[in-house]
């Protein structure tokens, strides 16, 4: 089952709310943000997420809740305030105006948050951080399965369009033959006859060149194998990248060697949707 990069869970505990946001990229890449009383807990909860993903950008958010918030209160420096105070009253006597509490109060360093001394406090957000986790893994898995339905419909519908190439290539010779046959009477007309014979040495020698069977094998072969991958365990983002490469390398030689209008119709129409799975896979871990 794959794995979305999109996720998000949270939980609480201890008056302490745990949020984990999850988005693609490239490689593992873990931010944690959380009150200076609990920067012990930091690497803790890094260690924790690192565990639970193998790739994908995570922010994990932990706030003190609003309980915890009116419980702790809040400090004021007031020393700083009353120093500021005096700078502005000075600058309001000089060019005028008035000072309020407000102007102080929103000076950086004068308000905080009360702040409660912890020597270990991850136990407090041990039990939390798990479950956040949980629920962040679970809506992965979640999103993922939307995912691979809808890449599994897209593969099933360049699987049709593969089907009608591999008919279509049936009719190269004929359809060449006819056309060359055709461009030499326009050419020549009535002044010389034509050599059967030679012919059909042209639409064989053509015929081989543009043979498409190789191809179409190997491309059955990457389809068949892209969808095993889509239901294995693990990381399998940077794999299906790759096979979708390999798929558009094969459908790129088809539409080169194919004189049939129509194949090359089909070429454009399958390789349209490898460029909408590969958007879709981007988002797989």
């Amino acid at each position: 089952m794959p794995s979305s990069m999109t996720g998000y869970g949270q939980a609480e505990a201890c008056g302490y709310h745990i949020e984990i946001k999850g988005l693609n990229h490239r490689f593992k890449e873990i931010r944690v943000k959380l009150p200076r009383d609990l920067s012990r807990a930091e690497m803790h909860a890094r260690n924790a997420i690192s565990d639970a993903i193998q790739r994908g950008k995570v922010d994990i958010v932990i706030t003190r809740s609003t309980s915890e918030l009116e419980r702790l209160g809040l400090s004021i420096n007031w020393d700083l305030a009353e120093a500021y105070h005096l700078d502005l009253s000075a600058m309001a006597q000089r060019f005028g105006g008035e000072v309020t509490f407000k102007d102080i109060m929103w000076i950086p360093g004068v308000m905080g948050e009360n702040e409660r001394e912890l020597a270990d406090p991850w136990p407090l957000l041990q039990e939390a951080l798990e479950k956040a986790i949980k629920a962040f893994v679970e809506s992965r898995l979640e999103e993922g399965k939307k995912l691979r339905h809808a890449i599994l419909d897209r593969i099933d519908a360049i699987d049709g369009m593969y089907a009608s190439i591999k008919e279509l290539a049936k009719g190269i010779p004929g359809a060449y033959r006819e056309r060359l046959k055709a461009n030499l009477e326009s050419l020549f007309k009535d002044t010389i006859a034509l050599d059967e014979v030679r012919l059909a040495q042209e639409v064989a020698i053509m015929a081989e060149k543009c043979d498409i069977t190789e191809e179409l094998v190997r491309l059955q072969s990457h389809l068949d194998t892209f969808r095993e991958v889509m239901h294995a365990e693990g990381a399998i983002g940077r794999r299906l990248d790759f096979m979708l490469q390999e798929i558009n390398r094969e459908l790129n030689t088809i539409g080169s060697k194919s004189p049939i209008a129509s194949v090359s119709h089909l070429v454009i129409d399958a390789k349209t949707e490898i460029e909408k799975i590969r958007e879709q896979v981007q988002n797989i871990e």
